[in-house]
């Protein structure tokens, strides 16, 4: 069972009732890369943070960083999202934003992949998003709040043989848009954070779906590609640190942008956005022909 785990915020509401003045938020998969840097960036730069978690070694390291108060929510389990709802609620420090950053990423040709995948990749790219921004509305309409999306390049520009990923990130933008107009009526924000390559965790979970032992007409073609987007995610991506750093600006500045796109050089990716489909595919093909020559 999976239940927030009250007795061990002791020390820490003693801290929340210290710092009500504080602008407070949660942030969902707080445990490592841009939600870890996250926590410790708005923590470390006036606001009072949320930080949720699901294992106990991850509850326990948040415990010990200063305003940051770690709480137990697993974004398909409806269970921890409404106890994390109801433990925040009766701490009356007004929540101001939700960032929804929780989020998993399967790859592998399309047509080799098990429905049970995409369905685990939408519960929470998607699903989780929806269950988690749904059940704290109440508290974030109170305040006129913000909510902010982690999104990707992969939210515009759809890859070969990351078809799961990208899919559930034009979801998330598609829900985004249509959640961001809906809240014209009430004066509440929604903004997308669009991150290229970033040094988090993830790469090295993307190697356990490289060593799978599918063969198929694709599989020579996805593994090689596979390799290198892990090899660039892990030495060329962007430190999550960054992306912090834009979060704060989007929450901290009067007229947030509706799209943050995050990346060394964003000119590859506007361009992207621009050129007509076709083009973008013989840029793919191109690839595939280069790893074809050195078969």
């Amino acid at each position: 069972m999976h239940l927030v785990k009250i007795r061990k915020y002791k020390h820490s509401v003693r801290k929340i009732k210290m710092n009500k003045n504080r602008k407070w938020v949660l942030i969902t998969g707080a445990s490592t890369g841009i939600g870890r840097a996250t926590a410790e960036y708005l923590a470390g730069h006036g606001f009072g943070v949320y930080g949720g978690v699901r294992k106990e070694k991850d509850f326990q390291e948040l415990a010990r960083l200063n305003n940051i108060t770690p709480i137990n929510i697993d974004v398909t389990i409806e269970e921890t999202i409404q106890n994390a709802f109801n433990y925040i609620k009766n701490q009356n420090t007004p929540l101001y934003a939700l960032v929804n950053n929780a989020g998993i990423a399967r790859a592998g040709p399309l047509m080799d992949l098990p429905i049970q995948e995409l369905k685990e990749q939408f519960d929470v790219n998607l699903f989780g998003v929806h269950r988690v921004t749904k059940a704290f509305f109440p508290l974030l309409i109170e305040t006129k709040g913000r909510i902010v999306m982690m999104s990707s390049d992969s939210g515009f520009f759809a890859t070969p043989f990351f078809g799961p990923y990208c899919a559930s990130k034009f979801a998330l933008e598609g829900y985004s848009d249509s959640l961001r107009r809906e809240f014209l009526l009430c004066d509440m924000k929604v903004i997308l954070i669009e991150a290229g390559r970033v040094t988090t965790p993830i790469w090295d979970k993307g190697k356990k779906l490289l060593e799978r032992e599918e063969k198929s007409l694709f599989t020579t073609y996805a593994k090689k590609m596979g390799k290198d987007a892990i090899k660039k995610g892990k030495t060329a991506g962007l430190a999550p640190i960054e992306v912090a750093k834009i979060i704060y600006k989007a929450l901290t500045v009067k007229k947030p942008k509706l799209r943050y796109l995050i990346a060394p050089s964003t000119f590859k990716y506007r361009l992207i956005k621009i050129l007509p489909d076709k083009w973008i595919d013989k840029m793919v093909n191109k690839e595939y022909e280069k790893i074809k020559e050195k078969l």
